[in-house]
């Protein structure tokens, strides 16, 4: 298959069921039609109070997971949109798909955080100890490893295809009914959870190692972690099989890794400044201390923002940082524009075992950045708000798992089991009672709780776990 056949497969119009049908005058692609339905979907509403950064800011400057995935919509968009004429010129792409690749990657944006848990990854952390916790406490468990697997290593990015596919009950089996490449363009580590969450080293340092140690590290990237969980095996191998994808990355994951990227490296440090955990000092010193390809436009043009304004009336640091911000996510945009023309074949096939950004021109940017983030996540009141929210979320899944050991974790009775599965939202409980055909009792109810926690906001995480304590009516 040629890369222009392949691209064709990728931008076409493919879904679990054919699309209901729209008036006459509609004029979106397939893609857009996805955007539609996903927009003003309650799943993407609940990002408004997930935490990016900051837990439970009060601050309506600072940056939640909605606003983040709408600016990496925008950013992936933007960058599908230089590819696509990039491809149109060199013929690799039918004209008629203009506009597909850029819609694609604008709904990649928006959903690629959709299934992270409250507290972002911090709440992931709780998630996967307590399941680490429990199932080392319960010899009972009819679990197999690799269902255990799923829970230990509970990742948001494996719940975003669940939420995607079938969570989001819409009136079928299929929820929102995506695009195919909408669904594969979310799946970063195409592998089952005992065949990826593997060390990712470099396949120089793979071929050293002994047999018995090569199972616990990897060269693929699409191995680093997993992107199913078993209840979705049949989803991704559906979706793996037609699009051609050999159990590789779609080549569009790599363009929403480094829009994702872009996105957070220097957002996440405007939204610094704005707070005082960072100052225009630490910037940089940091930049000049770690770039070097870029070293001289970025703190000549850091200078040059600073002479002019920082003694400015009215204005405040956080109008420089905007527009320092700016600047390096046009050069860093640039750079892996560039660099997927380079990597061109290895991506389309799936087989870069990179982060585009990390091998493109602006790879010392993403580093300065990464160093400034660290100040910021190791700010006393992050710490102390993590810490609650991990307590929050260990705690919920001790109340609702020691509960479903239960028969009465039903939604019949009056005993204190079947009032918490009561309290689990209707939507999941239709799921799971109607729509969720996995044989496996046990893990069909461990992956019930889980979907309720992880889907809560942060405040409501919080709120429902001191209620259930009794600290808080």
């Amino acid at each position: 298959m040629s890369y222009k056949e392949k691209w064709s497969l990728l931008l076409e119009e493919k879904r679990f069921r054919a699309k209901s049908k729209t008036i006459e005058s509609d004029g979106r692609n397939t893609f857009e039609n996805d955007y539609g339905r996903l927009i003003s979907s309650a799943p993407i509403r609940r990002l408004q109070d997930k935490t990016q950064v900051f837990p439970l800011e009060e601050s309506d400057y600072i940056r939640t997971r909605l606003t983040h995935s709408l600016e990496v919509s925008y950013l992936a968009s933007s960058i599908g949109q230089s590819i696509e004429n990039q491809l149109l010129k060199k013929k690799e792409l039918d004209s008629e798909l203009k506009g597909n690749l850029s819609s694609l990657l604008r709904v990649a944006g928006l959903v690629h955080d959709i299934g992270n848990p409250p507290f972002g990854h911090f709440g992931e952390e709780a998630i996967k100890t307590f399941f680490k916790d429990y199932f080392k406490n319960n010899d009972g468990s009819t679990l197999s490893e690799i269902e255990k697997a799923d829970f230990e290593n509970f990742d948001g990015n494996v719940q975003t295809l669940r939420i995607l596919s079938k969570l989001y009950y819409f009136g079928d089996e299929h929820g929102y009914n995506l695009n195919y490449s909408s669904l594969a363009s979310i799946i970063k580590y195409p592998s089952n959870s005992i065949d990826g969450n593997r060390k990712l080293i470099s396949l120089e340092e793979f071929s050293k190692l002994p047999s018995s140690e090569k199972k616990k590290h990897t060269f693929e990237i699409a191995k680093k972690k997993f992107g199913y969980f078993q209840t979705e095996e049949e989803t991704f191998i559906e979706i793996n099989k037609y699009l051609n994808l050999g159990n590789r990355r779609h080549p569009v994951v790599y363009l929403l890794e480094a829009a994702d990227d872009i996105a957070y490296s220097a957002a996440d440090i405007e939204d610094g400044i704005k707070l005082g955990k960072v100052d225009l000092n630490d910037i940089e010193r940091i930049f000049r201390e770690n770039l070097v390809e870029n070293k001289k436009n970025v703190l000549g043009n850091l200078k040059k923002l600073r002479k002019k304004f920082e003694k400015e009336k009215n204005v405040d640091t956080s109008l420089i940082v905007q527009k320092f911000r700016i600047l390096t996510q046009q050069i860093m945009i640039g750079s892996i524009v560039k660099s997927f023309e380079e990597h061109y074949d290895e991506i389309m096939e799936g087989k870069l075992e990179s982060e585009i950004i990390d091998i493109s021109a602006a790879k010392d940017i993403r580093k300065a950045y990464k160093k400034l983030q660290y100040i910021v996540f190791d700010d006393k009141s992050i710490l102390k708000k993590e810490i609650a929210g991990w307590e929050a979320i260990y705690g919920l899944l001790e109340i609702f798992v020691k509960a479903s050991k239960s028969d009465s974790f039903i939604a019949s009775g009056n005993n204190l089991e079947s009032r918490l599965y009561k309290i689990i939202s209707t939507s999941h409980r239709k799921v799971f009672e109607d729509i969720e055909k996995y044989k496996n009792d046990e893990y069909k109810t461990l992956q019930l709780i889980v979907d309720f926690i992880s889907g809560m906001t942060d405040r409501y995480a919080i709120r429902l776990f001191q209620e259930l304590k009794g600290i808080k009516i």
